[in-house]
């Protein structure tokens, strides 16, 4: 009997002992050891929280894989580790590098897409920040089907990049940062959308005349005329001749030398619209906001024509008799 006491207290202390000992290790793995020299990691997108503390051990920012998982347990219930690219200082602790993964403060990147960019354009802008290559991006402008619920029969994602300011953060994929400008185009579009109770033409129809629009003027007041004016020329059975189109068409075809040129109308390209009917099979750039909203609603104009006038903007004509006058002024004001 005298021997079960002893044991008990034994086996007790022996407890004690441990806990202490783990409680040791724990504190001193996560709160007692810090980095040795300044480093910078990036996390791959979708990586599992054990994937990125394997990561953090290969690095050499923490110590024990174990001690990093149980904190997390314990201490990071419902949050989530972040993917990015991350900059960590020399004598910083196992904890502080672990919070600022959960907390999500990777290294960011700014980016402002242009409205009236195409999609090679915006690739190309992507690809000499680090993002993709040509490659990659010619394939994103592909995926038509992160539009289709919205958008049908779009040949490809020209028009739909939308043009803004983005933050990223840095090592974004390709595919994350394409898409997210699709879904910003959604987003606007949604928004103007609801503003029409009955549009004139289809969602494809409709983005197309924007980035004509866009091509065209920059004046804010113009741009409703201007859709009016395609609008008016569609309804009539008119040719568009919009030289935005044929330049598109040059572009597209490797052929375009920084100059448009007579002979340029006559090339058999589905997107010269000098030589084919109605709209363009898609839009020929990316077009903004303010270019979208005037081509969900032109403005209600007689005019059929117009041309740029030689202090800036446009000079819109109801006949070709007027119009054939203001292109002779503007050739005038070139001599």
């Amino acid at each position: 009997m005298v021997g079960r006491p002893r044991f008990a207290l034994l086996f007790a202390t022996t407890v004690v002992i441990l806990a202490a000992g783990c409680a040791a290790w724990l504190h001193h793995s996560l709160w007692g050891t810090r980095t040795v020299a300044s480093i910078e990691i990036e996390i791959p997108e979708g990586s599992t929280a054990r994937r990125i503390i394997d990561q953090l051990h290969e690095e050499g920012l923490v110590p024990s894989p174990t001690s990093a998982l149980l904190y997390l347990r314990v201490r990071a219930t419902g949050r989530t580790m972040h993917y990015g690219r991350y900059s960590f200082e020399a004598g910083l602790r196992t904890v502080d590098v672990l919070e600022t993964i959960l907390d999500g403060n990777p290294e960011m990147f700014e980016v402002t897409v242009v409205e009236g960019d195409t999609a090679a354009e915006i690739g190309d802008l992507f690809t000499a920040i680090g993002v993709g290559d040509r490659e990659e991006w010619d394939v994103a402008v592909s995926r038509v089907e992160w539009i289709a619920p919205v958008i049908q029969d779009a040949p490809s994602l020209e028009g739909f990049f939308f043009p803004d300011t983005y933050r990223f953060a840095v090592g974004i994929e390709t595919m994350d940062a394409a898409r997210h400008l699709t879904d910003r185009f959604l987003s606007v579009w949604r928004e103007e959308r609801r503003r029409i109770e009955k549009p004139w033409g289809s969602a494809l129809e409709i983005v197309t005349l924007a980035s004509l629009v866009e091509a065209e003027t920059s004046i804010a007041e113009e741009r409703p005329v201007v859709a009016g004016v395609f609008v008016n020329r569609l309804r009539r059975g008119m040719l568009l001749q919009c030289d935005p189109t044929v330049v598109y068409a040059l572009v597209r075809r490797n052929e375009w030398r920084g100059r448009l040129l007579r002979i340029h109308w006559e090339i058999d390209d589905p997107y010269n619209t000098y030589r084919y009917p109605g709209l363009p099979p898609g839009p020929i750039n990316c077009p903004g906001r303010a270019a979208i909203a005037a081509a969900l609603s032109p403005a209600t104009t007689p005019a059929l024509y117009f041309v740029a006038k030689p202090g800036g903007g446009h000079t819109f004509s109801n006949t070709l008799a007027e119009h054939n006058r203001a292109v002779a002024r503007l050739r005038a004001s070139r001599r």
